[in-house]
């Protein structure tokens, strides 16, 4: 399987490098790229911290990247889910796919974070 990292994924979402960003549409457009969730991680971070953009433009901008690639992503629907809580609650984004976790693959997540604890009860409703 190939891979991909952050950047390729931020020249491609951000189409901001006239040259970097069409070799990443070229990578991304003619090749079955796996996305790591550790990837997926740093790109949320860098798009938030570095960009400065809100989380709701962040979630509908990777959710439209996943919907329009072949990219591939393990855990896929929980990785979705959790990049849609991101878009809607104040939850950091590790905890948002925890939650994706809990919702679509119904797996038990053990935290101490009180926050994580009530939106995972909300979903197990």
């Amino acid at each position: 399987m190939q891979k991909i990292d952050t950047n390729v994924v931020l020249r491609y979402v951000l189409n901001d490098h006239p040259e970097l960003s069409s070799k990443a549409r070229e990578i991304i457009d003619q090749h079955i790229v796996e996305v790591p969730i550790e990837v997926l991680c740093e790109v949320v971070y860098v798009l938030a911290g570095h960009y400065g953009i809100d989380r709701k433009s962040i979630s509908i901008e990777l959710l439209r990247f996943f919907e329009q690639t072949q990219c591939t992503l393990f855990h896929r629907e929980a990785i979705l889910c959790g990049l849609e809580y991101f878009g809607q609650k104040p939850l950091d984004f590790v905890d948002c796919i925890l939650a994706g976790y809990a919702e679509v693959e119904k797996d038990e997540i053990f935290t101490f974070d009180d926050k994580l604890k009530k939106m995972i009860s909300k979903i197990k409703q």
